[in-house]
């Protein structure tokens, strides 16, 4: 990648600068520049000032360390190496889980979504799943985006009315139409239709949470807490508690509110008119806002994954850089900055994501950038390490005698022998990123509101002790994906054990 790399400098350097204008021009709002001015055009001089920066001093980074991870990962030593770590069933295998679970989030808004993906309406189809359309455009009255759900029923409704009118010989010029030109009308839902931002409230009885759709005990005790059964007038002795509602005798001892709690949880007594079970399929229930809670799950995994993926490969870069020139040129150098990064690593981390949250709206580059800020000196330790080691050996010499300038040393030469830690810590950095997200969003300093967020459902869970499944079903997941990124660090350990293959020498 090096070679290509300074063999068309302008052309990736050109094209380095267009996507890192792009990028940061985007994230001028995201990182506080929308604050400090309104003009479009001075956000712009700023994105284009530090697009050129970065593509001068970044991009020449980036390729060579790209160069020596192509070169570490086509080695005859990582080959062996990762031979050994297929044939870790348990690491092997939680590795393919967390790539495919990873990967099918992203297409989670065609998997689990209020929102449809296609609309047929009067012979037209329409892609729907990331545009804004207004209810009256599919024949629904009312304001505003349509709820899909119910317009899928009202359709279904409406075409088999149709269908009764065309068979008995009453239709309608339009109805005719329909039948000759448009067909049926029809919407194609998510295969779970339930966003995870959406408020379920009009749809669910009850106050919420609302518990599981296959929890009826749960269901029929809400339904008691907001007085939903038709209660008798007198209290039932023994023999009608046996004849008319076949429950136990003995519950003819229990005081009135008791034994018609019991009935109720034991399905014996009817809802009052106009009162309807659950609809839907809410396998994990809603939270305290109505919004559904499985899906909210399945968004915060995405988001909680990319999140550690993100900071760990930014924190990796600027420490392996770091780390690599502190090694590489010893000396002074390597004790002055050695002190700023002590300095750097005993500021506290929680004070300074107050600070920021005070100030401005948290959001995910900016939680991002600051915990790469914090993040970047652990990495600096091993590869230091590293350096101090390799820099010694035989190949290093050889590379000076011919010629090779310091960074060609250091990134091609050196850098694919030392990543050894670099692999072998990733997945445990991957488990801190997690949970640092996971803490802040629980203590209020993480990502804003409705954003899905597994600390926030620990947080609702907290407040709310009497509804299992709010704190149950994040504290579940977080355990299985941090089990299978631990069996994934402990085979990569294993297998990257450098007694096991001599290094290069």
């Amino acid at each position: 990648m090096k070679e290509k790399y300074e063999n068309n400098k302008r052309l990736f350097d050109a094209i380095a600068f267009f996507i890192f204008w792009a990028i940061l021009y985007r994230l001028c709002p995201e990182i506080g520049v929308k604050s400090l001015t309104s003009n479009n055009h001075v956000e712009g001089v700023i994105s284009l000032i530090l697009a050129a920066l970065a593509t001068v001093y970044l991009t020449p980074v980036m390729a060579s360390i790209g160069d020596s991870f192509s070169m570490f990962f086509t080695s005859p030593i990582f080959k062996r190496r990762w031979r050994k770590f297929k044939s870790l069933k348990r690491g092997y295998y939680s590795f393919i889980i967390v790539i495919t679970l990873f990967v099918l989030s992203f297409f989670a808004e065609f998997l689990i979504n209020g929102t449809a993906i296609f609309v047929k309406y009067q012979g037209k189809v329409k892609f729907t799943l990331f545009s804004y359309e207004k209810a009256r455009d599919f024949g629904m009255s009312g304001y505003g985006s349509p709820n899909y759900r119910a317009m899928k029923e009202i359709y279904k409704q409406r075409n088999s009315e149709r269908a009764k009118r065309l068979r008995l010989g009453t239709a309608s010029q339009e109805d005719i139409q329909y039948n000759n030109v448009w067909g049926d009308d029809w919407v194609w839902m998510p295969l779970y239709p339930y966003g995870p931002t959406e408020s379920l409230l009009d749809e669910l009885p009850c106050r919420p949470p609302h518990p599981p759709t296959w929890a009826k005990g749960s269901w029929r005790d809400a339904f008691f807490e907001e007085a939903l059964f038709e209660i008798p007038a007198d209290k039932p002795d023994a023999k009608t508690l046996k004849e008319q509602y076949s429950a136990p005798e003995s519950w003819a001892s229990l005081d009135a509110p008791m034994l018609f709690r019991n009935l109720a949880l034991a399905g014996k007594l009817p809802l009052k008119e106009g009162v309807t079970p659950p609809k839907g399929n809410h396998i994990l229930g809603t939270d305290d806002r109505g919004r559904d809670v499985f899906a909210r799950m399945v968004y915060g995994f995405r988001i909680s994954l990319a999140f550690a993926l993100l900071t760990n490969f930014l924190s990796y870069c600027i420490g392996i850089s770091f780390g690599a020139l502190l090694g590489y040129y010893g000396g002074k150098f390597d004790i002055v900055m050695q002190r700023f990064v002590e300095i750097w690593s005993a500021m506290p981390f929680l004070y300074t994501v107050m600070i920021f949250a005070s100030i401005m709206i948290p959001n995910f580059w900016m939680l991002v950038g600051i915990l790469v800020m914090f993040n970047w000196m652990g990495m600096t330790y091993y590869i230091r390490a590293e350096f101090l080691r390799e820099k010694s050996k035989d190949y290093v010499a050889a590379a000076k005698a011919i010629g090779c300038n310091d960074s060609t040393i250091i990134f091609k030469h050196i850098l694919p022998n030392a990543l050894t830690p670099v692999i072998s810590f990733a997945p445990f950095a991957v488990i801190a990123g997690i949970g640092s997200l996971v803490s802040l969003d629980f203590l209020g300093f993480g990502l804003p509101a409705p954003t899905p967020s597994w600390g926030e459902l620990l947080g609702q869970g907290l407040g709310n002790l009497t509804k299992p499944w709010l704190i149950l079903s994040p504290t579940i997941a977080m355990f299985l994906t941090l089990l299978l990124v631990s069996f994934i660090g402990e085979a990569i350990r294993e297998a990257f054990d450098p007694k096991q293959y001599s290094r290069l020498r």
